[in-house]
Parts: C-alpha cells; sequence; structure tokens
C-alpha cells in the first residue's frame, strides 16, 4: 500500500444515522502518544464533508482545546446552514465526554465555482536558490535515534538546507537565520485531495526552531486553513514562516502550492512556546 492509500485509509469513516462518527485514530499518524494536529484535521475535515451536500472544505478554522489520548474518539458533527451555493457545519471532537478539539467549516464545489482571477501568489523566491536534489530529508533521527514523529514517517519530506536545524553544530550561530522551513512534499500514490492539504498545513517542524533550537514541544492553539484550488501535481511545495513573538505566542504563515505554480493552500496558525521566557530569555 502506498502512502497515499495509507493516508485514505487512515482518515476512513463509516456513515451514521445520527452523523455521529466513532474513530479509532491511526498510531502512525501520532506525534509520540498523541495524535498529529494535521491528522485530526483531515479526520475532522472528512467527517463534516460527509454530512454537508457540498463537496470540498474550502475555510476552515480549528481549536485544539484539550489533549487527546490514544483510544477512540466521537466526532459529532452539527449542521450550521444549507445554501445554494455554500454549506457550513461545526464537528466536535470528544474523548471521555470532554470535547478536545472543534472544527469549522464552509464547504463548496469547485467545479461550480465561477469568477474573476487575478493576483495570483507566485512560488517564492527561496523555490528557486536551491535544487530539489540539495533538499534535506526530515530525519530527527540524527539527534537521537527514534526521535522522528511517526507521522513524518508517513510521506516523503525534505526541508530547504537553510531551514536543517537539527543537522547544525553546536556553536552555529543560530540568529542569522530565519524563523522559517520550506518543503517538497509527497504522499506518493495519488493527486492531494483536499484531507491532505489539512493534513500539510500542519506538517512541518515549529518554523521558530530554525531560528532558536529545538524548544520542545511547541503546541497549535488554533489553526485556520484556506483551499484554493486541488493540486495538478503529486509533489507539493510548502512555505511556512512566522515574523513576531509575543509573550511566548507566535502566528505561522503556510502556503502551499502545486509544482505548476498553482496556489493551493494557506493557513495561519497561533501556536505558543511553553515555558518561552525559561528558553529565549538568555
Amino acid at each position: 500500500m502506498n502512502h497515499f492509500q495509507k493516508f485514505q485509509q487512515a482518515i476512513s469513516i463509516d456513515d451514521n444515522d445520527n452523523n455521529n462518527f466513532i474513530i479509532e485514530p491511526n498510531t502512525d499518524y501520532f506525534v509520540g502518544n498523541t495524535p498529529h494536529g494535521g491528522y485530526l484535521m483531515a479526520l475532522m475535515h472528512k467527517a463534516l464533508t460527509t454530512v454537508l451536500p457540498h463537496s470540498t472544505a474550502i475555510s476552515s478554522s480549528v481549536q485544539y482545546l484539550n489533549r487527546i489520548d490514544p483510544k477512540p474518539l466521537t466526532l459529532e458533527v452539527e449542521v450550521l446552514k444549507i445554501g445554494k451555493g455554500s454549506s457550513s457545519g461545526i464537528v466536535k471532537l470528544l474523548q471521555d465526554d470532554k470535547v478536545c478539539t472543534t472544527f469549522t467549516g464552509t464547504c463548496s464545489d469547485f467545479h461550480h465555482m465561477k469568477g474573476f482571477d487575478g493576483l495570483k501568489k507566485q512560488l517564492p523566491k527561496i523555490f528557486s536558490d536551491k535544487h530539489i536534489d540539495e533538499y534535506v530529508d526530515l530525519n530527527y533521527d540524527e539527534i537521537s535515534k527514534g526521535f522522528t514523529p511517526s507521522f513524518i514517517h508517513q510521506l516523503k519530506c525534505f526541508i530547504h538546507p537553510d531551514h536543517a536545524w537539527w543537522r547544525r553544530k553546536d556553536n552555529d550561530n543560530y540568529s542569522k537565520y530565519e524563523a522559517r522551513c520550506s518543503a517538497y512534499l509527497n504522499m506518493d500514490g495519488g493527486l492531494p485531495d483536499q484531507y491532505c492539504l489539512s493534513f500539510y498545513s500542519d506538517i512541518l517542524p515549529p518554523v521558530v526552531c530554525n531560528k532558536y533550537g529545538a524548544l520542545g514541544w511547541v503546541p497549535t492553539i488554533t489553526l485556520t486553513t484556506h483551499i484554493r484550488q486541488l493540486p495538478t501535481t503529486e509533489v507539493i511545495y510548502a512555505d511556512f514562516k512566522a515574523t513576531d513573538i509575543n509573550k511566548g505566542y507566535f502566528e505561522q504563515d503556510c502556503n502551499l502550492w502545486d509544482l505548476n505554480g498553482n496556489l493551493v493552500a494557506s493557513s495561519r496558525q497561533l501556536t505558543r512556546i511553553l515555558k518561552s521566557e525559561e528558553k529565549l530569555s538568555k
């Protein structure tokens, strides 16, 4: 089974008459003992599009409220609106009768959408400054064997050499680097669908690590994603960046392009550096 097929199997859900779905999360898409945030987003995304009449969640916002354990969870879908061109709803992820995550989304159908195209967002300059062969495999095992999260093994992820912070020497001057991470992503076996794009919107290491080094767990608080169009190439180019840290919180912006230069998705997440004053105020 290729990576794309495995991912589709990992987010498969069975219909329920009450718009409720019981899920056994796939541990291959975990960070330690916790489901990866992008994987959870893809699961909730799938639940919403299963219930609503429009095919694609073009806009969504996730709130990560409580830690999720490696055991069955329930997705409850509530329909908020059904219109001619779009529909909206909210998905609540529950575990032990507690709401752990919410996903609010608006769905439409790309094949029915018409309108003016303009102000095209180009691939960033960094895309052209290195050949893909110079990119580095995302592999934390270079720090410590078995350190790479299991979800990273479910795709091919090659990082721009200037953003491979885990390979640097201890005496390297981190301050000269951006809070940025750019990469080629490939889940071999099929063109990325909307659920892959949800997964990809939270796929790369926290960008602040490229500026400050390893910072431990850097949890996502909220994640908003807009799907602009579906990709035309199997390989996706991702560019994640942050420009401001305020009281330990930072916003991480992400843009995803296919290799024909089409912007396929964009996202913004609010993220927290735990004990940031202790770790960074030196």
